[in-house]
């Protein structure tokens, strides 16, 4: 009798196990060599010549600040997450001190290391994420794979630990599927490694629990077996648990078993990112993010359509074809939001990670288009970071190691800079900040450059790492706890610039010197009024130390003496609808009162839900005043919220005029009237988000006032 019944199909299944004798150990690992390679041309001398000086790039970053702060307050006992607030975590703050500590702290020791051991970690976890990606490949194709990804792309440890993180997820529920592991056992792991990621950064520690999620639902859809969906709830329900106990001990750790104050502010500055820091796409960051969209989207579908059934690798399986392709999504929203070039590239990390992966994942023929099309998408859509001239560099810079500036390059603390105008500004502040300060105090310096704390010896106050970011009722209340309560002598106040009264050429020189500039356009009193407004009542103005830098002194008795009035500018309440991309809404006239010093407005922006994926438009007042002239300031507010802005309508730098005890010094004896006010919301590019309506609230005219003294 025959036999008709069909037989079962059968599902795709790992290779079998190798039964040949396996390799010595340096022939299995040898592509580890690859690692070996970029920390030697990551290598910084100044870690064993430490009389070496170091060239500090001529770009004048407000993240340079943090950079040297971060490893000086982890030098002295001031950690992120416990003591101060920032995106990144303790854990990037105890890597990036590592090589300080082994040798005297410098300007340019920092300058040189702070980002060394954070990247050789980068590079390793790019290494074991793809080891666990492409086991079964060949070492050379991981070789030159890891070269071709940190030659060409920025490798860093915010992008490269949620890739590994997922890398580690999906293996884990394979090897769940086998049999091999407990699903609580994966599940109770894949939370503690979150939390170490929201450790590392808050943003590391989002990304990688939707990594976690994100291969939960990849594999669901791929094995949809009931028992096997059983094992993805009981590993689901060890997640939470242990994420819940482990939440209890980072409290523990930081600030109290019950004080979540750790994950309201990581949680605070991750939620502001989107509305209070976007910035403009290039067109050459459109190409990019468009031109490598697509591309790996295009691999992600060949992969999926060319493969071997019967034996597939993990490359190819539709676990790690969904769920990769999702994370990169997901990682790519950053690129949206902050769209410069480096950025852009920072977001598309994940996605052409994965996508490079599925290139050399391929056999046969197939093996030599994949890495022909790999290197030519990496060399149109990407630019050079690390080049093998590095190891060269190093290998010149052992032997003779550079102990004096460059001729053009004026040197402050072992660093090299190629204005002299810095090593002078530092010097001033810095002295300024020693002589009435001692050793244990802290200083404060406003609106964000930090490295003069670095630069004078002392601790710099202030709940966040960087008070320029504090946007928002919380943050700017954040800000101002970590000033409260402390001994903050001295403090420096850097003015933004009056660029209307410099040439091009100023302007460059100003911004490249580390001298306070508009974040993103927005005027610095307009971005955090509140830290601006807790100074003016504590410190007097002391000495103007150097061009755009003032000396300010510690005086508590001015708190109870000044004051601002308030009068109404006679603007009625009203919701403006926009209906346009570039939209300007006229205010009206207002009733300016003389010798008033402030605008401040209360309004809602009103935005449907899709700015949460793109980002709001730019927003702008523009100001006229009776002698003709006109002034447009830009603002942030946090969409779909009332709050308040302040604008300081005449010349930034008259600012720090306010700080003097003597009230006629605070304005000119004469301003021109403001005679109207509109409203501008433009698009910043082609992702921002048009609001639908602009509701004005109120509109007041504010002057700071001071009562005589008792």
């Amino acid at each position: 009798m025959v036999n008709l019944a069909v037989a079962p199909r059968r599902r795709p299944a790992w290779p079998a196990e190798d039964t040949t004798p396996k390799k010595p150990l340096l022939k299995r690992y040898w592509d580890l060599l690859a690692v070996v390679l970029l920390m030697l041309g990551s290598f910084p001398v100044v870690w064993v010549s430490q009389q070496t000086v170091t060239p500090v790039p001529d770009l004048g970053l407000i993240d340079d600040n943090w950079h040297l702060d971060s490893t000086f307050k982890a030098l002295r006992g001031i950690w992120i997450g416990r003591d101060v607030a920032f995106t990144h975590g303790p854990i990037f703050q105890v890597l990036s001190s590592i090589p300080a500590r082994f040798m005297p702290t410098s300007f340019g020791a920092l300058y040189a290391t702070w980002n060394t051991v954070p990247l050789w970690c980068a590079v390793l976890f790019a290494y074991l994420a793809l080891r666990l990606i492409l086991p079964e490949q060949r070492q050379w194709k991981r070789f030159v794979l890891l070269l071709l990804l940190a030659s060409f792309w920025e490798t860093s440890l915010r992008s490269t630990f949620p890739v590994l993180l997922f890398a580690l997820f999906l293996r884990g529920w394979y090897a769940v599927q086998e049999g091999r592991l407990r699903a609580a056992y994966a599940g109770a792991a894949g939370a503690a490694l979150c939390a170490i990621a929201f450790l590392i950064a808050g943003d590391v520690g989002i990304y990688s629990t939707a990594a976690w999620l994100i291969c939960w639902l990849a594999v669901a859809v791929e094995l949809r077996r009931k028992r096997f969906l059983l094992k993805l709830l009981e590993g689901l329900l060890a997640f939470v648990a242990a994420a819940g106990t482990l939440v209890f001990l980072i409290n523990l750790s930081t600030a109290g078993l019950r004080n979540f104050k750790f994950w309201r502010d990581a949680w605070a500055q991750v939620a502001a990112y989107r509305w209070a820091t976007p910035a403009a796409m290039t067109d050459q960051g459109t190409n990019h993010l468009v031109g490598g969209l697509l591309i790996c989207a295009a691999i992600f579908v060949a992969r999926s359509r060319i493969g071997n059934r019967y034996t597939p690798a993990l490359a190819q399986r539709t676990g790690f074809l969904l769920g990769g392709f999702v994370l990169g999504l997901v990682v790519l929203q950053s690129a949206l939001v902050r769209s410069d070039i480096g950025h852009v590239m920072i977001g598309l990390f994940p996605l052409i990670f994965f996508a490079a992966a599925i290139l050399f994942s391929f056999e046969g023929r197939a093996t030599t288009a994949g890495v022909i099309i790999a290197v030519a998408a990496s060399m149109l859509f990407s630019r050079p970071v690390f080049r093998p001239s590095s190891i060269l560099r190093l290998a010149s810079e052992l032997g003779n190691p550079l102990t004096e500036c460059l001729p053009g390059y004026s040197e402050f603390d072992r660093a090299c800079f190629l204005e002299p105008f810095t090593p002078q500004m530092l010097t001033a502040g810095g002295n300024f900040l020693s002589r009435n300060t001692r050793g244990n105090d802290w200083i404060f310096v406003f609106p964000y450059q930090t490295m003069f704390g670095v630069a004078s010896g002392r601790n710099v106050a202030g709940g966040l790492m960087q008070p320029y970011t504090a946007s928002g009722p919380y943050l700017s209340q954040l800000e101002i706890s970590g000033l409260a309560g402390k001994a903050i002598p001295a403090a420096l106040y850097l003015t933004d610039p009056d660029y209307r009264h410099m040439s091009q050429a100023q302007v460059e020189r100003w911004s490249h010197n580390y001298q306070s500039v508009p974040v993103d356009g927005i005027p610095n009193f307009t971005r955090v009024p509140e830290v601006w407004m807790w100074m003016v009542k504590h410190y007097r103005f002391a000495e103007q130390l150097y061009p755009g830098v003032v000396g300010l002194l510690r005086d508590d008795a001015r708190a109870s003496t000044i004051g601002f009035e308030t009068q109404p500018l006679g603007l009625a309440p009203r919701t403006y609808a926009i209906t346009e991309r570039r939209s300007e809404t006229d205010l009206g006239a207002p009733s300016w009162p003389a010798a008033y010093d402030f605008i401040r407005l209360r309004m809602t922006v009103h935005y449907s839900d899709w700015w949460r994926l793109r980002k709001p438009e730019r927003l702008q007042l523009e100001i006229r005043r009776a002698d003709g002239s006109r002034s447009v300031q830009w603002m942030i507010l946090q969409p779909n919220v009332s709050g308040e802005v302040w604008f300081y309508p005449w010349d930034g730098p008259d600012l720090a005029n306010y700080f003097k005890a003597d009230v006629g010094q605070w304005r000119p004896a004469w301003r021109s009237p403001i005679v109207r006010l509109r409203l501008l919301a433009t698009p910043l590019d082609w992702v921002s988000q048009q609001p639908d309506a602009i509701s004005i609230e109120s509109a007041d005219a504010v002057r700071l006032v001071m009562a005589p003294q008792r």
